[in-house]
């Protein structure tokens, strides 16, 4: 079964996709590996959540058993390595859930180099797709008005 991946924050962001439910359980995990690495914070969790409850469905696995144990890149690979789409959506997906608890950290930045790397990206696509994050998040905050929170969210971003 395919889903058309364009979480409910960010279709315009992602744009219609279509990806597999083993990529869902793969990407599932990958988050949860990069949220483990500095402690997983209630916004990546609520994130990872949102988005592998949109995707599963009755008698699927639940979340922690997709989640369970060590990462595996070359399974990230096999399902993400062939298609330049999906290899941007993987890694965007790893980009956001590393700023939404406001501190994207340099361990963070390694694991989703690494990951990027995995399945065929980098550190140079990598940059491309972290900007083009910053950019889609800064973006959805141009209708505020108060420009001193705009400018410590754009700090934030650095």
């Amino acid at each position: 079964m395919a889903f058309d991946y364009f979480p409910a924050m960010t279709p315009e962001f992602f744009g219609p996709t279509h990806i597999d439910f083993e990529q869902v359980k793969c990407l599932t995990h990958a988050m949860m590996a990069l949220a483990r690495v500095d402690g997983v914070h209630d916004s990546e969790m609520s994130l990872i959540r949102e988005f592998y409850g949109s995707c599963s469905r009755d008698g699927d696995p639940e979340l922690e058993e997709v989640a369970k144990g060590d990462f595996d890149p070359a399974r990230a690979k096999a399902l993400f390595g062939g298609d330049g789409e999906h290899r941007d959506i993987f890694v965007k997906s790893l980009v956001l859930l590393a700023y939404a608890d406001g501190e994207y950290g340099e361990r963070e930045d390694r694991v989703i180099r690494d990951l990027a790397q995995a399945v065929g990206l980098s550190d140079g696509d990598v940059d491309r797709l972290k900007g083009a994050t910053k950019e889609y998040l800064l973006s959805s905050l141009a209708h505020i008005k108060n420009v001193e929170a705009l400018r410590e969210v754009q700090r934030k971003l650095q």
